[in-house]
């Protein structure tokens, strides 16, 4: 009898996606599913990448297709840099390392930070991959759980405390926060950083909706001061310019020693893919316009979203600060067959509503059982059936 590791049988499987099935099926039946389960934006990519694309398929004509270096085209990082510089952070293309996606980069780096068997501390609730890439790198997650009653704000340097222990390695903090829209002040990420500078430990930031604040201006960890040993940002284009299927993601750090660890690794993968980085080099020097767009947009989806939610009874969900998620408290006592009865069985107007139950977002037992988190990533108008759907569901379910 064949047996799989006991790594790959212990991972969860993503409660973001579990319940696609049971969408494709009403899909199949003539059913149009309002996918708010999944971070995936409706706003079309700027030109200025399909642009590049071209122009590296026109000059691939007359070359083959070629390995590209492992760290990344120079030209992409240095347009990186050039883009960060704008934005206020100081750093140099040999600051910038180049992988598939966001999601390859924090496995390089928990995979060079940490042995197995070590601890990474991150703030519950979390992005479900977190759990999945700390399984993949041997790494034990201990959770500080935030609190619903505060929005999910920064829980004070002593939470972190009670946390540590000595195989702590590192602490993963997500600000814009997904799932919870929260955001850190400098102040906050400040102290953070001197706790992880003064335990030894690195600070591993994930900016990848840095851009996507609307009470406060864009901040990363690399503009505050004693940053360039502990802080790694994590980033990626994904969202920033709504390119999630480019895969361009980037280790950012002025820790040289830390990249050419991760070189090692970089290098057994060959390289990341060249075409989709030469077209976004035009991302990259296009300016700002798109991104401040697109926040407006999401700043007024979110407003209709929440005040949607929050016309039906029983619902509560806090206004996010950043990003386009949120979580949403509903009054039910499992939202994972909520969730599933309300794709499987509830139609309005031809519609249903796919949600990702929140369960799988915490790590401590029993959290999360009442909680979906919900993206305002489609029209208003979308969202508006959004808030329609759930409250017949929830109506149909609790009657």
């Amino acid at each position: 009898m064949t047996k799989f590791s006991d790594r790959v049988t212990h991972m969860q499987s993503s409660p973001i996606r579990r319940l696609t099935p049971f969408a494709l099926k009403a899909q199949a039946e003539g059913v149009k599913v309002l996918y708010a389960n999944i971070g995936q934006p409706d706003i079309l990519t700027p030109p200025a990448f399909a642009e590049g694309v071209h122009a590296y398929l026109d000059s691939s004509r007359s070359k083959p297709v070629a390995y590209g270096p492992s760290e990344g085209l120079l030209p992409f990082r240095t347009a990186y840099a050039t883009y960060s510089k704008r934005h206020g952070v100081d750093i140099s293309e040999k600051d910038v390392f180049i992988t598939f996606g966001a999601s390859e980069a924090l496995l390089f780096v928990l995979l060079a930070v940490c042995n197995p068997g070590d601890e990474v501390i991150i703030p519950e609730p979390f992005y479900t991959n977190y759990r999945t890439f700390c399984d993949m790198a041997g790494v034990k997650v201990v959770p500080v759980t935030l609190d619903w009653d505060t929005a999910f704000g920064y829980p004070g340097i002593t939470a972190f405390e009670r946390a540590i222990t000595p195989r702590t390695r590192a602490i993963l903090n997500c600000s814009p926060n997904n799932p919870t829209g929260s955001v850190y002040t400098p102040g906050e990420l400040q102290e953070l950083l001197d706790f992880c500078r003064a335990k030894g430990i690195f600070l591993i930031s994930d900016e990848v909706y840095r851009e996507f604040v609307y009470e406060s201006e864009p901040f990363s960890v690399l503009q505050l001061p004693n940053s360039d040993r502990n802080a790694i940002v994590i980033d990626s284009l994904s969202k920033r310019y709504s390119a999630c299927g480019t895969r361009v993601g980037m280790i950012v750090t002025r820790n040289r020693e830390l990249l050419q660890q991760i070189l090692k690794m970089s290098q057994a993968r060959l390289c990341p893919a060249t075409m989709e980085q030469d077209g976004a080099i035009g991302l990259l020097n296009s300016g700002d316009d798109e991104i401040i767009a697109m926040r407006e947009v999401y700043r007024n989806r979110i407003t209709t979203l929440c005040d949607g939610l929050e016309s039906i009874k029983g619902v509560a969900c806090h206004r996010p600060k950043g990003a386009f998620y949120m979580m949403v408290r509903l009054p039910v006592e499992n939202t994972d067959l909520f969730a599933e009865y309300m794709v499987s069985n509830v139609r309005v107007d031809g519609k249903t509503l796919l949600v990702a139950p929140a369960k799988g977002f915490y790590l401590t037992p029993g959290l999360g059982e009442s909680e979906v988190r919900m993206a305002a990533v489609m029209e208003e108008s979308a969202l508006l059936d959004v808030v329609k759907v759930l409250e017949v569901a929830i109506k149909e379910y609790n009657g």
